[in-house]
């Protein structure tokens, strides 16, 4: 090897050499904080009490992928009164996404049942949309809402019609979800 060449090696070792012993020595970092799951391990637990009194529920999620949770929410089974809820909370990995799956929520809604609701806008949401109806004589209601990239969307039934209204109660149920997992 030239002379000039081992020169070259020889600074590039001193120089690397240099580089890392200057890293050693100096104040540890900060150490990590273990980070929440983004995904709420019980949805049902975020529904406002005052909403899921007296009913029966069942929570799970999904961590992986755009991560899931449901709650379930139904009427004891020697109850008289017919009471149904799902909630569902996705998180998409953007705001389009989430805004396409609103979106969709509420194109789903069969309009030969339910009613929509012009100007619903819950607490908490972005956007929502809202529709209400008799359906197989239970007073019903549908929701779906956004929330940075966080869809909520809440199917209710009440079968006789309940005080509160169908509508009422799923908002309450989704407002209360909002607050306690929207990021």
């Amino acid at each position: 090897m030239p002379r000039t060449a081992r020169s070259r090696a020889r600074l590039g070792v001193l120089t690397a050499s240099l580089l890392i012993v200057s890293g050693c020595g100096g104040a540890e970092p900060a150490a990590l904080e273990p980070m929440e799951p983004e995904v709420p391990a019980d949805l049902c637990s975020t529904v406002p009490e005052a909403a899921r009194d007296g009913l029966v529920s069942n929570s799970n999620s999904d961590p992986t992928g755009n991560p899931t949770a449901a709650c379930s929410l139904r009427s004891p089974d020697a109850s008289g009164d017919q009471v149904r809820a799902v909630v569902t909370w996705i998180q998409l990995n953007d705001d389009i996404s989430a805004d396409q799956v609103l979106t969709s929520q509420c194109r789903s809604v069969d309009k030969t049942e339910y009613k929509e609701q012009a100007g619903f806008q819950p607490q908490g949401a972005d956007r929502a949309c809202a529709a209400t109806g008799t359906v197989d004589g239970a007073d019903s209601a549908t929701i779906a809402a956004v929330a940075n990239r966080e869809v909520v969307t809440v199917r209710f039934t009440s079968l006789p019609p309940g005080k509160p209204p169908a509508l009422q109660r799923a908002q309450l149920m989704l407002e209360g979800v909002l607050s306690s997992v929207a990021g």
